[in-house]
């Protein structure tokens, strides 16, 4: 059975699928959830600290997917990736939305990709290029699958930088 916590956080998820974030207020939160106003009071201050707790658990599991063994995976990480972001397609529509969020998500995996090519820059690069080109998936209406989207993300992370550059340079 799920505590009234989760129930409100799923509510709140669902809602964000029918309406934007300011147009929500508690009252269909929890009319959605089917508690009383005391019990949202009871987990969170307002809308705004359920938004940080949604955001918090949603960063975390998207983060997460850098945090496993690659070959525990069974398909490519970034099909598991994208379909996080297109379960969860309502709220990264809103994160995505906004650029200090964005910023925030893209340092976050910066600091998880150092440790991962043991290079800063490297890392940089492929976490706001990750995050780029998700950004644009999400604003662009997931104009293509979750399938899609995560094969041209592999192969892009997978393409040799130096190659190209180095090509690039020949006469």
């Amino acid at each position: 059975m799920k505590i009234g916590k989760e129930t409100i956080i799923e509510a709140f998820l669902q809602l964000l699928h029918e309406k934007s974030f300011e147009e929500l207020s508690v009252k269909e939160i929890i009319q959605k959830a089917g508690f009383s106003r005391s019990t949202f009071y009871l987990h969170f201050a307002d809308k705004y600290e359920l938004m940080e707790e949604v955001r918090r658990m949603l960063n975390g599991q998207f983060l997460s997917f850098y945090e496993m063994e690659f070959n525990s995976w069974g398909k490519p990480m970034t099909h598991h990736l994208c379909e996080h972001i297109f379960k969860f397609r309502s709220f990264y529509e809103l994160e995505f939305a906004d650029t200090n969020a964005i910023r925030k998500l893209s340092n976050k995996l910066a600091a998880h990709l150092i440790h991962v090519f043991n290079d800063e820059d490297y890392a940089i690069f492929a976490s706001y290029g990750t995050i780029g080109y998700l950004t644009f998936w999400v604003k662009n209406g997931f104009i293509i699958s979750p399938a899609e989207a995560a094969e041209k993300l592999l192969k892009i992370g997978f393409t040799n930088w130096t190659k190209s550059y180095e090509d690039s340079r020949k006469p």
